[in-house]
């Protein structure tokens, strides 16, 4: 499952997320997997998204490279996908505290398997998704 909202905190209003072009030279270079895709992100999530670039020096390297990271991963995604995670997130939101913290620890578990666990438990359970 991919996590980017959880990323995406950044406060409406306070930037005017313009154009590419709009953005200072270090806002692009931040942003870069998105650059493609920007014109077709809408207005709030674009504000969110150069909130989280004004703020990423403040972020430790682990934080950027995470990001830089889920940046690619959902830059990569097809519109459908996109659309999934979306969907995804928002029923994990409606979920009651104790089932979201049950899920988060099992997440975590699944998380810290090294490369041959997850393609082990990938193989005896095919039909469900990690």
């Amino acid at each position: 499952m991919i996590a980017l909202a959880g990323l995406a905190l950044g406060t409406p209003g306070l930037v005017r997320a313009q154009n590419w072009s709009q953005l200072s030279a270090e806002e692009q270079r931040i942003l870069a997997p998105l650059k493609d895709d920007w014109p077709n992100i809408e207005q709030a999530r674009r504000e969110k998204w150069v909130g989280i670039a004004r703020r990423y020096e403040s972020l430790s390297p682990r934080q950027r490279d995470r990001l830089q990271a889920r940046m690619r991963q959902w830059a990569a995604l097809s519109p459908e996908e996109r659309a999934q995670v979306r969907e995804r997130y928002k029923r994990l939101q409606e979920m009651p505290p104790e089932k979201r913290d049950e899920i988060r620890r099992k997440w975590q578990e699944y998380d810290s398997l090294t490369e041959e666990e997850k393609d082990n438990l990938r193989q005896a359970h095919p039909a469900n998704k990690p």
